[in-house]
This record gives structure tokens, sequence and C-alpha cells, in this order.
């Protein structure tokens, strides 16, 4: 019998330590084969944090919110006029200025690089839909592919009407909003993470490629004018101004020298922005759109020191073709 229960005893053992291996194996896998993922499995910690609305954390996800606001960029209706069951496609680009390294602090209250400088421009097609009572349902997506070290799964939709039509001048109203997020290593890049902890090139102490999550949520609306030209009825130039909602949450997962960082940070507050731009008529059916978009974004960079506006200025395009 003691020879039985030596066997039982050493095979738990074995077991144990096969367990214990492919758990570090799996971690270790996850978190760029650092050498303190064992340590992090084993060493969960985070909060949930609200920072205020002029924070600069909450700066990063409002500014990168408002890069993707469903604003301005007024496609025309064709010439018949408003149809039940119309359907338009376009692909709606944006640049993405880069940000300079005192706009990339805005990691602990202003201290720490994030590395927010991925992608430099924002692209997704946009699908409107004609239905009743001269209402445009509007849906835009980017691809949901990881490009530029981010993998996006964001969701604009809107609904539009006219207001006030008149033979060369309309208004419009447009609600809109979004939901989903953008994932990727912002608060520890590889280079970060393969300086030494504690580094200025990694004050955060991590030891592998970050694999953060920024939801970046909204709900706005806008009023939108276009002036048809008489001597040039192929040009229409437009305007619009909107406010904004913006919700936004940041999770971060991090492996750092004390372990998995799963802190989360959210705030939430109010924008607005202006839009100007032109609409050329390329066909019946086709439309090529460039606007100018601006939104002031208030930021406090340090405790205790003054609060100024660092806005978003980009340019965007739209290429429209009406199928229907």
């Amino acid at each position: 019998m003691y020879e039985s229960n030596r066997k039982k005893a050493i095979r738990m053992v074995a077991c144990a330590v096969a367990a214990t291996t492919m758990l570090s194996v799996t971690a270790m896998a996850q978190y760029g084969g650092s050498a303190g993922a064992a340590a992090a499995a084993a060493n969960t910690f985070g909060k949930n944090y609200h920072v205020s609305f002029d924070r600069p954390e909450a700066w990063g996800l409002k500014y990168f919110a408002s890069s993707s606001l469903l604003a301005g960029l007024p496609v025309t209706e064709p010439s018949e006029g408003h149809r039940v069951g119309s359907f338009n496609i376009g692909v709606e680009l944006g640049s993405m200025p880069d940000l300079d390294a005192g706009q990339l602090r805005i990691g602990f209250n202003g201290k720490a690089p994030q590395d927010l400088n991925k992608a430099p421009i924002f692209a997704r097609p946009v699908v409107r839909i004609g239905l009743p009572w001269k209402l445009t349902l509007i849906a835009a997506a980017p691809p949901p592919f990881h490009i530029f070290g981010v993998t996006t799964h964001l969701l604009a939709f809107g609904v539009e009407r006219p207001i006030v039509e008149r033979k060369q001048w309309t208004i419009s109203g447009r609600g809109y909003g979004q939901v989903g997020s953008v994932k990727g290593a912002f608060s520890c890049s590889d280079s970060a993470w393969q300086s030494a902890p504690g580094s200025p090139d990694n004050p955060t102490s991590c030891l592998a490629r970050s694999q953060d999550d920024a939801k970046l949520r909204y709900a706005g609306a806008e009023v939108q004018v276009a002036y048809r030209i008489p001597s040039m009825p192929k040009l229409i130039p437009h305007v619009a101004a909107g406010g904004n909602l913006i919700d936004g949450v940041f999770q971060t997962e991090a492996l750092v020298v004390k372990g998995l960082d799963h802190t989360r940070l959210w705030t939430r507050g109010g924008t607005f922005d202006t839009t100007a731009g032109i609409t050329y008529l390329v066909t019946k059916h086709a439309a090529f759109t460039v606007d100018m978009f601006y939104s002031p974004l208030w930021v406090t960079r340090t405790p205790g020191g003054p609060t100024t506006n660092d806005g978003l200025f980009n340019v965007r395009a739209l290429l429209s073709y009406t199928l229907r």
C-alpha cells in the first residue's frame, strides 16, 4: 500500500508540474515570451478610475474619437431627388496628424508617453440608404483588419433629413453615434519593453508588448448647410456644426514588473466640431467631397497647470456612388 501511495503522489506531483509548465508557456506566448510572464499570470492587478475630461488620458480618448466622428461630408441627393430604397456607397479617408512628444505623454496624468502614432489615415466604407419621410440611414465601419499595429472594431451610424429645401439652399439635420473599440500596443510598444524597466524609454516598467483596448463611443447631432452655385451646378460648398457626447474607456492589458496590469480608465464629456468643404458632382451618380474638420479639445497637461486647447484639425475626403 505504501508503494501504491507513493506512486500516486509522484503522479500527482508530475501532473501539477505539467499543468504549471503549460500555464507558464501559454502566458509567455501571449505576452511575447517575456521572462516575467509567469509572475504576471500569478499577480494581476488594476482598478477602475474615472478621469476628468480635461486630463491627458481623456484628451487622448476624445482626440481619436473625434477623428472617427460621423460628421460633415454630405452626399448630395441624385438629380431626381430623395427616393425610398436608394442605395449609395462610398469610401471615406481622413488624415491622422502625427502627435509630437508632448502630446504623446498622456499616461499617468501626463508623465508617461504612449505609442499613439499608429495609422497615418483613417479609412472606412460608408453606406447610405433612403428611407420614408425623406430620412436617410447612414452606416460606416472600417475593415476589422490588423493594420498599422491596430485592430479596429468600430461601427458608426446615423439618420439625417433635410429641414429646409430651397432651389439653391438646403439645411439638413443629422443624429449619429458610434460603438466599438480599437486594440493595439498603446501603453507598451516593442521599443518600450525592450528598454530597461524604469528607464526614460520604458517608464511604466513593462516587460512585453501590451494588448490595450480603447473604446471610442459617442453620440452627437449636427446641422448642415449646402448651397448650389447657379453658374457652377456641379460644385456644392457646404458647412456644418455639431455637438457630441464622448464616452471613452481605456482598458490596459500590459505585463509589467509588478504583474499583469488591468487598469481601466474612463471619461465622459462634451465636444463640438465644425466642418467646411465642397462637393463635386462627377457624374449623375458619382460625387467627390473634400472637407476640413476642426474640433477644439481642452486639456490640462500638468497637474495644477493651465488648461489649453489642443484641438484636432484634419482633412477628409469621400468618393461616393449611387447605385439606384
